[in-house]
Formats: structure tokens, C-alpha cells, sequence
């Protein structure tokens, strides 16, 4: 799954404006992110060596976000609502017949909430573990760490709960 990153209201107005001094590279990074790029062609664009951590910069101070899927690649929601962990920990029981899609689109998520949180280069076995997954059930159990790591991040303490919440409606 490929991310696209657009510029939020605050990216926007930054872009107008010019008002919150950010760095040459920041800017320029923030100029191309048009929410139709994916975010490889964007690196390509910048060839920065700190394009990762500077994205990461630009979302965590609100300036840019992640875009979900276009809608026509999301299934359609369940019928009755499937059991969803709490806070507290995974599920017990599994679906009987899980939608690989929906499996799909959470592992997606929870890796690149990661990536845009983390970069490449860190929590690699948290990374390692999800991608791994081929079961809900198995997504659920490594759902704590994941919500742990987002969590410990200051981008990722702003949107710890709406990230969940994205997560739990596909998972």
C-alpha cells in the first residue's frame, strides 16, 4: 500500500503565509506534498538524505498527514460489528471467515502509522511482527504493542486515539 501525504489546514496556511519559520527544506518538502504524490515520488522530487525525518517533522508538528485509501479500495463495513479489543488487551475469539482484504488494510495501517511515526530504521521487529501477520487474530495480539509505540511518540500521543479508533474499525 502505497502512502500519500497531503498538507493539513495548518500546512496550508504555513505555505500562504510563512508564519511558523520553518527550515528551506521543511518548506519545500511541505510545497510538494499535494495528496496525489505518492510518498517515494515525493523523495525522489527532494532527494534530501533527511527526507524521512523531515516528513516526520512536518506531521508531528500538524503541518502534513497521512491519507487514508481512496474509498473505492475499502471493503464494505461488516454486517454486525466483530468483537474489537480493548484497551486492556486482544480478543479472545476470531472471526470465522475473515476478509483477507480487511486483514490486509489493517497490517497496512499499523505499518505505516509506524513508518510515518518512526521512519524506516526504527522498531523493526514491531515492523517485522505485523507484517508477518496473516490472521486477524494474530494482528489483535500485537495490537498493544502497536498502540504502546504510537503512543510514545508526541505526533503519535495527538492522534493515538483517532489512529486506534481508524484501526479497530477495519480490525
Amino acid at each position: 500500500m502505497t502512502t500519500i501525504y497531503a498538507k493539513t489546514a495548518k500546512g496550508q496556511q504555513e505555505v500562504e503565509q510563512r508564519s511558523a519559520g520553518l527550515s528551506l527544506r521543511a518548506r519545500r518538502l511541505l510545497i510538494l506534498l499535494d495528496g496525489k504524490r505518492a510518498r517515494r515520488e515525493v523523495a525522489a522530487l527532494v532527494s534530501d538524505s533527511d527526507f524521512e525525518q523531515t516528513l516526520a517533522q512536518l506531521v508531528e508538528q500538524g503541518f502534513a498527514q497521512p491519507l487514508a485509501p481512496p474509498p473505492a479500495t475499502l471493503p464494505a463495513p461488516p454486517q454486525a460489528a466483530e468483537p474489537i479489543a480493548p484497551a486492556s488487551g486482544p480478543v479472545a475469539s476470531d472471526a470465522p471467515h475473515e476478509d483477507p482484504k480487511r486483514v490486509e488494510m489493517a497490517r497496512n495501517f499499523m505499518l505505516n502509522s509506524l513508518m510515518a511515526l518512526y521512519g524506516p530504521h526504527e522498531k523493526l521487529s514491531l515492523k517485522t511482527s505485523i507484517q508477518q501477520c496473516r490472521r486477524q487474530q494474530e494482528l489483535r495480539e500485537l495490537y498493544e504493542d502497536w498502540f504502546r509505540a504510537v503512543s510514545a511518540t508526541r505526533a503519535g500521543k495527538l492522534r493515538a486515539e483517532e489512529l486506534r479508533d481508524k484501526l479497530l474499525a477495519v480490525l
